[in-house]
């Protein structure tokens, strides 16, 4: 194991720390000013940001777009302040409760009863998405997998990453061998969920337009829509306030086999994905990933 690795998993235990014993008003305040702070001193992250935000709004105005980018960087950090709290134990299923509140949960119900092949829910890294599908985990009282990519640092992953995941009935789903375990869990009526805002260039990915500009897409929530005749649900956890969410629930994204190849259905659909994930990031632009670099912009470009 590297020496940075073990450095770098002291370092998040050390700001987990505190959060076992302080109000967790000071909590908030801590992870608040670590936001401010990261805008100020991640400066290739938040050159980046700002280049996404021009890209997605090119009529907004400069000082418009830094605040943008400034807020972002502090809801993140408000998120990863009720992370905190939960992976310490210190969030309870009725306060999850208490504080998220939902739009069109009938929706999910609906489609769940009504699905004969089973549902499948897609999101973006929006808001606090580690907190939609515990709540979703919690509300159905059903195991929720979630697919996801192993973190490089193992330390991180076993004993932060893996215990706030799994706090409230989450499973993990690895990228490996995750297709066939989602249909499998789809047919046992059981939810999965992807997130697929990011970055997936071809052969794996296909381009679709985001904003206005081709970006690298996973085409599999398509693929899967496709060949197995899944039901994709579009779910969302944004921020409404301190300590305050909304879960917000799209309708089912539809298809009908329109007799073209299945590449390029597979296309068209993905393509749709995306238009309901670009929807709400206009609807929520200071709560998106701005710092993922989307479009794969080349060091020149951003």
């Amino acid at each position: 194991m590297k020496i940075r690795d073990k450095i770098e998993y002291g370092l998040v235990r050390g700001l987990l720390f505190p959060c076992r014993t302080l109000p967790e008003s000071w909590i908030y305040a801590l992870f608040r000013n670590i936001g401010k702070l990261g805008n100020r001193v991640l400066k290739r992250r938040r050159k980046l940001a700002l280049r996404n935000t021009e890209i997605a709004f090119p009529t907004m105005q400069e000082e418009e777009r830094k605040k943008l980018v400034r807020q972002h960087f502090i809801n993140l950090a408000e998120s990863m302040a009720l992370n905190a709290l939960i992976i310490s134990g210190r969030i309870s299923k009725e306060r999850i409760f208490e504080m998220v509140e939902v739009e069109n949960w009938e929706i999910f119900e609906t489609t769940c009863k009504n699905s004969s092949k089973g549902s499948l829910f897609f999101s973006a890294h929006l808001g606090n998405w580690e907190l939609m599908p515990q709540y979703v985990a919690l509300r159905k009282n059903t195991p929720i997998h979630v697919v996801a990519r192993k973190s490089n640092n193992t330390l991180i992953e076993e004993h932060i990453i893996m215990p706030l995941r799994k706090r409230f009935g989450v499973n993990i789903l690895y990228k490996k061998n995750a297709l066939m375990r989602i249909v499998q869990a789809a047919r046992r009526n059981e939810l999965s969920g992807l997130l697929i805002d990011q970055k997936l260039n071809p052969p794996s990915g296909v381009k679709v337009d985001f904003f206005g500009r081709p970006a690298g897409t996973t085409i599999t929530p398509a693929l899967l829509q496709i060949r197995f005749k899944l039901t994709l649900v579009p779910v969302f956890m944004v921020r409404t306030g301190p300590c305050k969410y909304r879960l917000i629930i799209r309708p089912p994204v539809e298809w009908t086999d329109n007799g073209k190849a299945q590449e390029e259905q597979a296309k068209e659909l993905t393509q749709r994905h995306q238009e309901v994930i670009e929807n709400m990031i206009r609807e929520y632009p200071d709560q998106w990933f701005w710092v993922h670099n989307r479009w794969g912009l080349k060091k020149n470009e951003q």
